[in-house]
């Protein structure tokens, strides 16, 4: 597998202090509440394939480049959880569907996301 490659995603906040208030998954799709610099933000994804949500401890090839020094949203372009789960021949996503792949970073965990959706809605609180 290749090294972890992406951007981050300009948000209106950034900061070292984010944490993971709640994950909430249903029919209508996923919400993320963070804590960012002590404001609330939520993010959405409504048309997702996969989520993962590991410790970052267990995500060490990913810091260099996806630290909360660089930011706290980020488009996974190569090396993430796609690509990984791409080399199961049981993976299905794989096959023609055009997902993108979004990584949330907190102090604690990490979220990977297999989405439909070109970018995920952004609301501050």
């Amino acid at each position: 597998m290749s090294d972890p490659k992406g951007l981050p995603i300009a948000v209106e906040c950034l900061g070292d202090e984010v944490y993971l208030q709640s994950l909430h998954y249903d029919l209508a799709g996923l919400s993320l509440c963070l804590k960012v610099e002590n404001r609330l933000v939520e993010v959405c994804f409504h048309s997702i394939q996969g989520l993962r949500m590991l410790n970052e401890g267990d995500l060490l090839e990913f810091w260099a480049e996806f630290s909360l020094s660089n930011g706290w949203l980020y488009q996974l372009s190569d090396g993430g959880w796609f690509a990984l789960e791409s080399n199961r021949t049981g993976f299905m996503a794989s096959g023609g569907k055009a997902l993108n792949e979004f990584l949330i970073v907190t102090r604690k965990e990490c979220v990977s996301v297999l989405s439909a959706e070109s970018m995920p809605s952004v609301r501050w609180g």
